[in-house]
């Protein structure tokens, strides 16, 4: 990932920090007193070495990204990554704070979101943290951003740690199984309207897909569910077979469709499989969605009526 990461923002250039910037970070960090008021001992270059360097148990090297956001050369941002920490599915930020000249204007919120994003489609599901107890300009901001307190305190020397956590993406179980059926159900009604009959179309209610995810789950598809605060996408995965990818129709245009489906083709090559998908021939939009990402034609095609075929696609790992 190291090699992608100006990809974690739009907005900013991000970069690798080192030891020769300690005095930038120093700088953008001693202004903040009142994060150590309730997070002491005040930062001091020292602390800001020992940071860059340390690890989690079991972690090494190339699990840790300490990065700096910057906006042209002024740096805004800093922030400590831990990747596969403390379970394989999930990122770690141990460390974040922004700028005192950017704080208040949204730009720490873009930041956590752009970065979500990025972290889910190589493959995380979660991102966790923690932050001082009481301190509530902490428990705003990553409140605001989606995390929720797992309920688990951590006594330090000089105060308590709050663990939060974001779910990103969820396995469909019984408890969500109809939030996944009314995504399937709306968006694959939208999606074939144009050329299946009213009738076929008004048979694939939420209960209808409710039966049909049940028994593709019982054949050993896995579904998943995407959430933005609220569910928004479905997708569901077979071994290296990638179906059923579906985003409510007001939330598409958004991301959310390749950001799903980067997640589920970073799973499925982590077992050594190749991730494939049919689409209809006629479905131009998913066509030029899977283009854009990574697919490209197999050259097989399925026959699913006299006048109508799949074509199935294949990833290739590059971006077209």
């Amino acid at each position: 990932m190291k090699s992608g990461i100006n990809k974690l923002s739009k907005n900013y250039i991000v970069k690798l920090l080192s030891d020769k910037d300690v005095a930038a970070v120093y700088s953008l960090c001693s202004k903040n007193t009142l994060y150590y008021d309730f997070c002491p001992p005040f930062v001091t270059p020292e602390s800001i070495e020992a940071d860059m360097a340390a690890l989690p148990p079991g972690k090494g090297k190339d699990d840790k990204y300490y990065l700096g956001y910057y906006d042209n050369d002024k740096l805004i941002a800093v922030m400590d990554l831990i990747l596969g920490y403390p379970d394989e599915e999930t990122a770690y930020v141990g460390f974040f704070m922004t700028d005192v000249s950017v704080q208040g204007k949204g730009v720490g919120s873009a930041i956590i979101s752009e970065m979500s994003k990025f972290i889910c489609s190589q493959g995380y599901s979660d991102i966790q943290l923690g932050w001082v107890k009481d301190n509530p300009q902490a428990e705003h901001f990553w409140l605001k951003n989606g995390f929720i307190v797992t309920g688990k305190l951590y006594d330090m020397d000089d105060y308590t740690v709050v663990e939060a956590r974001k779910n990103m993406v969820i396995p469909v179980t019984e408890e969500n199984l109809s939030d996944a059926a009314r995504i399937h159900s709306v968006s694959w009604q939208e999606s074939h309207r144009s050329f299946c009959s009213g009738d076929f179309i008004e048979k694939h209610t939420v209960e209808h897909q409710k039966e049909y995810i049940i028994e593709k789950m019982k054949n050993g598809s896995k579904f998943y569910l995407l959430y933005d605060k609220e569910p928004v996408a479905v997708v569901s995965v077979n071994e290296g077979l990638i179906e059923d990818l579906y985003v409510l129709p007001e939330q598409q245009n958004r991301g959310y469709g390749p950001l799903l489906l980067n997640y589920v083709v970073a799973r499925i090559q982590t077992q050594g499989l190749q991730p494939s998908l049919w689409i209809l021939e006629n479905n131009h939009g998913a066509e030029r969605l899977y283009l854009r990402n990574g697919f490209v034609p197999s050259g097989r095609l399925n026959a699913i009526t006299g006048k109508l075929s799949e074509i199935e696609f294949q990833y290739n790992g590059k971006i077209l």
